[in-house]
């Protein structure tokens, strides 16, 4: 099976701009290529994962470092870390109160 031809492709494009119109056609470009961009750079960062060991927010138990759950309320790793971030961002020199 052979890749679509010049015909086909005409064809193809002809009914992409009946569904979405000429007007909308270079948004949809411009939103695809900047989903790609952003895609490639989510890759080449990769996943960081932060830590979780220390006290936990919510009930100040001490969470263990490989810990998915806080052993004192529950609340998962992403609740503890997502949670120390924003008391980080809110308290004025950076550092947990």
């Amino acid at each position: 099976m052979s890749l679509p031809g010049g015909p086909e492709l005409l064809i193809v494009l002809v009914v992409v701009m009946l569904l979405f119109g000429a007007k909308r056609l270079p948004q949809l470009a411009r939103s695809m290529g900047q989903a790609g961009k952003e895609f490639k750079s989510g890759l080449k960062e990769g996943y960081q994962a932060h830590p979780v060991e220390g006290p936990c927010p919510f009930c100040n138990v001490e969470v263990p470092a490989e810990s998915k759950f806080c052993p004192g309320c529950g609340k998962s790793a992403d609740d503890i870390v997502a949670e120390k971030e924003r008391v980080g961002a809110a308290s004025p020199n950076g550092k947990n109160p």
